[in-house]
């Protein structure tokens, strides 16, 4: 996977979902400094998994990640 601008992880981090604009993510899993997003537009459902430094918890590394739809894990068990 390839790892997203840092345009891109500065807006996730603002809190607004690169694909759509919507403003919210709903947490997935976490791991580490690790935490995975999806997008809050039930719509959209896009989603990343990003790094935070442990310090300040802003978005540091962001990535790409499959959506539920497109094979991605189901979050809600």
């Amino acid at each position: 996977m390839t790892l997203l601008s840092d345009a891109d992880v500065e807006r996730l981090d603002s809190g607004y979902c690169i694909d759509c604009g919507h403003r919210g993510f709903v947490l997935g899993p976490r791991g580490g400094n690790g935490v995975s997003i999806e997008c809050g537009n039930l719509d959209c459902r896009a989603r990343f998994v990003v790094a935070q430094t442990s310090f300040s918890h802003h978005f540091v590394l962001a990535q790409r990640i499959a959506k539920q739809s497109e094979g991605g894990s189901d979050w809600t068990r």
